[in-house]
């Protein structure tokens, strides 16, 4: 994607808002941002699951060959960070989110008619998950960043929450169009969903910063005159700069570490409760407990790290984590199990926005996009080693408890990384 440095910011995007908006225009771009991570995961990674047999028995592979496509997707997706990071911290929030939709959409419709492996694989990694990456998580949270300062954690909650409904509506959407219609018109239809809806979404009203319509994060008005100069960390900074910054690598690794659950968890979660005994049916309730609570996690948590000490909530965080894992490791009854689903998913629902919250403090609103990028670097390898490192142990040993135990160790060296991690208490006004 051609996109020069030398760009300015979105000028048109004040053109979307004639002169001086009067209404604070951040909460349509949370609905947006709401809706971007609902979308990219949803036709990406929500659904995948579904489609492992019918693509594995289409192509003539193993379902564990269709399997790897997670890990290449994560891995792809973490590749492009840098890149959008940049763009993102340049203004070009709404190029790269609409050319991001129209790279997904083209590559699910194409998806749609291979008869191909490799071409498959083009189609999903290399236009589908990596249009994703152009639209979805990181470039959602740092738009939100650029529009919200104190209500940060609030807003940063809302958004990744689409993509926990995402997980909630995508899978059952796919597999009642894969039953009735085959997967081949689930593909495709979820393809012209994005062309449809996340191409005009993004290309009307996505406006990089509150200042290229007048406005101010968080709806604020203009600053004091005599208020106090922004902290050096809150200014544009190289990114020779940010990449010889310690805590830039502290943050990425410790939640890189710590979101190894979830990529961990999605592989594991309902084969161990077949294990312990319970039907398909009653483990994949597993995921039917946790989303509430994720959601909740995810609110309730962004919002007390606005008004409180963001590390206390990020240890509560890390310690919810853990017990996951040693609640699985003692092999639980079927009550406990979904207990396990309610408590994973306040734990992991709080662990986004506290990312977040904790990145705008430390670099502020100028480097969020990069820094996200940079870090992306090295967190997504971590997530894609750990997934592979947890079926390596379950093919070695035939049980789950060595992945159990490394889960409980990555996930509390996490937390430690974290508690080196110095976070200033309050952000600057200009965020």
């Amino acid at each position: 994607m051609a996109i020069s440095a030398s760009e300015p910011v979105e000028a048109d995007a004040a053109a979307a808002v004639p002169g001086v908006a009067r209404r604070f225009l951040g909460w349509r771009m949370l609905v947006v941002c709401f809706l971007a991570n609902f979308l990219a995961n949803a036709v990406t990674l929500s659904a995948f699951g579904n489609f492992v047999v019918p693509l594995a028995e289409a192509f003539d592979v193993q379902t564990a060959t269709i399997g790897y496509g997670i890990a290449m997707a994560i891995l792809t997706m973490g590749v492009a960070g840098p890149f959008v990071g940049r763009w993102l911290d340049q203004g070009l929030a709404r190029r790269v989110m609409t050319i991001g939709s129209l790279m997904t959409g083209v590559g699910l419709l194409l998806l749609s008619r291979a008869t191909e492996l490799w071409y498959a694989g083009v189609c999903y990694v290399g236009l589908a998950c990596m249009g994703a990456a152009l639209f979805g998580m990181m470039p959602s949270m740092t738009l939100i960043a650029n529009w919200f300062v104190r209500r940060r954690g609030l807003a940063i909650g809302i958004t990744v929450a689409g993509a926990t409904v995402a997980s909630y509506v995508a899978p059952a959407t796919a597999q009642y169009l894969i039953d009735h219609h085959g997967w081949q018109t689930a593909v495709s239809a979820f393809g012209w969903l994005t062309l449809a809806v996340s191409v005009p979404l993004f290309g009307t009203l996505v406006i990089a910063h509150p200042e290229a319509v007048g406005q101010r994060p968080d709806g604020d008005g203009p600053p004091e005159a005599d208020a106090a100069p922004q902290p050096s960390d809150h200014a544009p900074r190289e990114t020779g700069e940010l990449m010889r910054d310690a805590r830039l690598w502290l943050l990425a690794v410790g939640f890189g570490l710590v979101m190894t659950s979830p990529v961990v968890l999605i592989g594991v979660a309902v084969p161990y409760g077949l294990s312990l005994g319970f039907s398909g049916q009653q483990a994949t309730v597993f995921y039917l407990a946790m989303a509430p609570f994720s959601l909740l996690g995810k609110v309730v948590i962004g919002s007390l790290a606005d008004v409180a000490p963001v590390k206390p909530a990020i240890m509560l965080v890390v310690l919810v984590n853990v017990l996951v894992w040693v609640l699985f490791y003692v092999e639980p009854s079927y009550t406990l199990f979904l207990v396990t689903g309610a408590i994973y998913g306040v734990g992991i629902g709080g662990a986004a926005p506290l990312q977040g919250v904790a990145q705008g403090l430390v670099f502020g609103r100028a480097n969020f996009g990069r820094a996200s990028g940079l870090g992306a670097m090295a967190a997504v390898p971590l997530l894609a080693i750990a997934s592979a490192a947890s079926q390596a142990l379950l093919g070695a040993t035939g049980s789950y408890d060595a992945s159990f135990v490394l889960q409980m160790v990555l996930v509390t060296l996490g937390g430690g990384l974290l508690v080196l991690l110095p976070i200033p208490r309050h952000a600057a006004a200009s965020g």
